[in-house]
């Protein structure tokens, strides 16, 4: 039997999180972008390619971006690892939308509030992501003991 007939919520988390997926190759890529267009790379050896030195300090919008991307790493990857255990208790489609599409939405303003450097957005954004996953976590322990 396929997965997706008898785990629906699971179509609903590809979706959400391939979209998310693209989301973090675009801050990813957007760090690049800063970096070769100012010409401060990220290893000795890129200098060396370019027969540039190094700089004496960081760029404040790589690193800013780099955060960006780390913060991702750290909650896009739990709440992916949670969703799918969330999705094999067969959960109700309506709240799968909306701990998915809630995650991912906060995530997508969180990179836009973070690299526009807006407070308190970024923070609440983040929040409402943290929440959400933190419910839907609470819901697959309740569902699974």
């Amino acid at each position: 039997m396929n997965l997706l007939t008898q785990y629906p919520a699971l179509s609903i988390l590809g979706v959400a999180y391939l979209i998310l997926v693209l989301k973090m190759v675009a801050v990813g890529s957007y760090t690049s972008v800063i970096r070769i267009r100012r010409g401060h790379y990220a290893t000795p050896e890129d200098y060396a390619l370019q027969g540039l030195p190094p700089p004496a300090g960081p760029d404040e919008d790589i690193e800013r971006a780099r955060r960006a991307h780390r913060n991702d790493i750290e909650n896009i990857l739990p709440f992916f690892g949670a969703a799918v255990f969330y999705s094999l208790t067969r959960p109700s489609l309506a709240m799968a939308r909306l701990y998915f599409w809630g995650f991912c939405i906060a995530r997508i303003l969180h990179s836009v509030f973070y690299l526009r450097q807006m407070q308190p957005h970024r923070t609440v954004a983040y929040t409402v992501g943290l929440l959400l996953m933190l419910l839907m976590v609470l819901s697959t322990l309740i569902s699974l003991l």
